[in-house]
């Protein structure tokens, strides 16, 4: 019997993302973003189906250095061992089910602050107190659940399906085509992260991050200084969208990748700084509520000031200007739920053309119907 996950992914994969016709298409309905019980089996269908980025090994350099993010309401702990090596695991105690973390830090050991049972940085049980005398409980049975991790230039990749097929087979050569671009992983330093909260639907985040159609009416900052949108080009294709654009300083070219369901990453231009990389999550927090998280990484040679004073400009400009439309479209389609967005698909004018966001709403149509 095939896993939830290898019957997902093999129905997406005989979606395909029309990269050449024009034409108006229907998108999903207005409802499908304010319904709750869409939302409880997008988690199931979806979310924990598929592969979804949670960071980067540089935002954990450390033996115990330690994060703990949620995917909806299953929160995921990810801690470097002793042994360097980066592991994930079900931030849940085995005791009586009280988180074991939060937020992010360091520590060689992780004590759950209810009962004290303690677990070591490879997820093992160390210590129960009072238990030497318990029959039957066999401390190697109780370490923290552990959950599948891959990492793609850096970049650290879950799967909740613990029977799931492998990234590779799930997005196949995209590892070998991002890592032939991105810097090498043992060479970056977070340097900036921006989490902003967006009061909208997860989708409209993953919408509004898959076209250029608004850059010139929202982000002036962004057109007049950083990308030429005119240049833009933009095609879908094996669960990927493709963005490219030329930026306004002429030797760089802005490379994005977004991963099937929430996640982009890729190369930004900075004048005086050159491509930078920064990874992008749209986390699904409630039917109206996303965290757009943004993560800006230095090499070794790239000024870590300069890049973190772009970030936050970036932040309180770009940043809030999507945060702004975002929250808009959430609230508009609240007011008329029986609605459907219309999507203008002309992919040879990639600035002004949403056929990816069509391809991503066949994605979701086609993942909500596989049982």
């Amino acid at each position: 019997m095939t896993s939830p996950a290898a019957r997902l992914y093999a129905a997406l994969h005989e979606v395909a993302c029309d990269n050449d016709a024009v034409r108006l298409r229907p998108g999903l309905a207005h409802g499908d973003y304010t319904s709750a019980a869409t939302l409880a089996l997008e988690d199931e269908r979806i979310f924990q189906r598929s592969w979804v980025c949670l960071g980067h090994g540089a935002d954990i350099p450390h033996p115990g250095d330690y994060a703990v993010e949620a995917i909806l309401d299953h929160e995921v702990l990810i801690i470097r061992g002793d042994d360097g090596a980066v592991r994930a695991f079900h931030n849940v105690c085995r005791h009586r089910g009280h988180p074991v973390a939060t937020g992010c830090g360091n520590a060689r050991k992780l004590t759950c602050p209810y009962h004290a049972w303690t677990y070591a940085s490879d997820g093992s049980l160390f210590h129960a107190p009072h238990t030497a005398e318990v029959a039957g409980l066999d401390r190697a049975a109780l370490g923290l659940r552990p959950i599948r991790l891959e990492t793609v230039a850096g970049a650290l990749f879950v799967s909740l399906d613990t029977d799931g097929p492998p990234f590779e087979d799930c997005y196949p050569g995209l590892r070998a085509e991002i890592e032939a671009w991105a810097p090498s992983p043992e060479a970056m330093e977070l340097v900036y992260e921006s989490p902003a909260r967006h009061d909208g639907n997860w989708k409209a985040s993953v919408e509004n991050f898959s076209e250029c159609y608004h850059c010139g009416p929202v982000h002036k900052y962004l057109t007049d200084n950083i990308i030429d949108p005119s240049s833009y080009v933009v095609s879908g294709a094996g669960l990927v969208q493709r963005h490219i654009v030329g930026g306004r300083d002429p030797s760089m070219t802005q490379r994005l990748w977004h991963v099937w369901p929430n996640t982009a990453m890729g190369l930004y231009p900075l004048p005086g700084v050159g491509l930078v990389w920064c990874i992008r999550h749209m986390y699904p927090r409630t039917v109206a509520s996303s965290t757009y998280h943004y993560r800006w990484y230095a090499t070794g040679e790239q000024p870590a000031d300069a890049i973190r004073e772009y970030a936050t400009h970036h932040a309180a400009t770009t940043g809030a200007e999507d945060a702004a439309v975002v929250a808009g479209a959430q609230r508009g389609m609240g007011g008329d739920p029986a609605a459907a967005n219309g999507l203008v698909c002309n992919p040879a004018r990639g600035v002004g053309s949403e056929h990816v966001i069509a391809y991503f709403h066949d994605l979701v149509r086609v993942a909500l119907q596989t049982p």
